[in-house]
């Protein structure tokens, strides 16, 4: 019979049959052989070879082990018996069950009357690795098939929506809970063209994901992969009111800042609102996009952003840069005022001012700097803008400035 050369990538493949995977069946070989000393054969169910301490026998066929599969027996075959049969060597073969079935057949390879002994042990010990190696598997299906819902969420593919949530049901996620989306970019974790640093990388992804798991920890949060340093929790709440939401989803946020300052990660997290239904989410979903990015390109030191509590700059950085230079002009005498506001000490000063609700002492505490020094600094970008930032209307114009200097517009 001529030598079938097959590639295996997976532990089984699903069809009618499971069939054993060569490096599944190669690593339990090896493992078995440090501890028997003999020659071990796992076959498939066609009796392929597909895992041998013989490296040359891979991926041939395996009379013997086409006997066990058809009869369901143990077959032992000695010295004078091997000569008569195709691509076999004394020892003895025994079925593997998995799930009820056989999948295949494990050989050990010498004289029966020396090798019987270990070979119900060995049959035992495959058959539980393997077992090890199904579930791995089935878990591993489990999550891409989430992950896969996800981004099916995430880009809209829901036309039907009563058949997504039975989709999504079938995934084990009530789908009529209610809902949150939580943007989440990790810092510094960057890819790069190096195989090995891709494999680091992949490592520290799966290690923060299983971080994010355990901050948002109800088995209904849906948590993915979102771009190589993103990721994104459809998070559960139990009340829809805004306090509430904040109150839960920070609790969250809180647990995973605790687990990322062990290994000094840092991050942002972009939060959007409660809207009802599928289409609602996705809009909470790009609301939570927009607050990870506005907090980004603010370069704003909170890591935490509720949509609601940058709606502001969310507007500004939406109008067109040409309105928004128009605006500049007929608010500024002259065209260097902008780069005098856009100095620090400035720009500082009136951050704070207006983070403190207007009040002089709170912002010199926050700066730790004299109450007189911000009034200074006040009385002179008075001077230069014409605007009194004590004045409500001008301090309205020159908040708007503000926002504009920090989103670069």
């Amino acid at each position: 019979m001529p030598v079938r050369r097959i590639t295996y990538k997976k532990v089984y493949d699903r069809g009618d049959k499971l069939e054993i995977a060569h490096q599944c069946a190669q690593t339990i070989v090896d493992r078995t052989m440090k501890i028997l000393g003999y020659n071990i054969n796992i076959m498939d169910s066609r009796g392929i070879i597909v895992g041998s301490g013989d490296k040359k026998r891979i991926n041939t066929f395996h009379q013997g082990a086409a006997e066990v599969i058809r009869t369901g027996r143990p077959v032992e075959i000695s010295s004078d018996m091997a000569r008569d049969l195709e691509g076999v060597k004394p020892g003895v073969n025994l079925p593997i069950y998995l799930n009820e079935r056989i999948v295949g057949v494990v050989g050990i390879t010498g004289e029966p009357a020396q090798v019987r002994p270990f070979g119900e042990l060995l049959k035992v010990s495959v058959e539980t690795m393997l077992q090890e190696a199904f579930l791995a598997e089935q878990f591993r299906a489990h999550q891409n098939a989430r992950e896969l819902y996800m981004y099916d969420f995430i880009m809209g593919n829901f036309d039907d929506e009563e058949l997504f949530k039975i989709r999504g049901a079938a995934l084990g996620f009530d789908m009529k809970l209610p809902r949150v989306a939580v943007a989440i970019m990790v810092k510094d974790l960057n890819a790069s063209n190096n195989y090995g640093a891709e494999l680091v990388l992949q490592k520290k992804r799966e290690y923060l994901l299983t971080c994010i798991k355990t901050a948002f920890d109800n088995p209904q949060n849906m948590i993915g992969y979102s771009g190589s340093s993103g990721f994104t929790v459809f998070c559960v709440v139990g009340e829809t009111s805004v306090r509430e939401i904040k109150r839960q989803v920070l609790g969250c946020i809180e647990r995973l800042e605790y687990l990322f300052q062990r290994d000094r990660i840092r991050f942002r997290a972009g939060i959007g609102k409660f809207h009802q239904g599928l289409k609602g989410l996705k809009k909470s979903y790009s609301e939570a996009i927009q607050a990870l990015l506005i907090g980004e390109k603010a370069g704003y030191p909170l890591s935490v952003l509720f949509v609601a509590d940058v709606s502001l700059e969310i507007l500004i950085d939406s109008i067109p840069e040409e309105v928004l230079e128009n605006f500049v002009d007929n608010l500024l005498p002259g065209g260097q005022v902008l780069e005098v506001i856009k100095k620090p000490k400035f720009l500082q000063v009136l951050r704070a001012f207006f983070e403190s609700d207007l009040n002089i002492s709170t912002a010199a505490r926050k700066l730790k700097i004299s109450r007189n020094t911000v009034v200074n600094r006040l009385e002179k970008i008075k001077e230069i803008t014409g605007l009194n930032a004590r004045d409500l209307c001008d301090a309205l114009k020159l908040k708007l400035l503000l926002l504009i200097c920090e989103l670069e517009k």
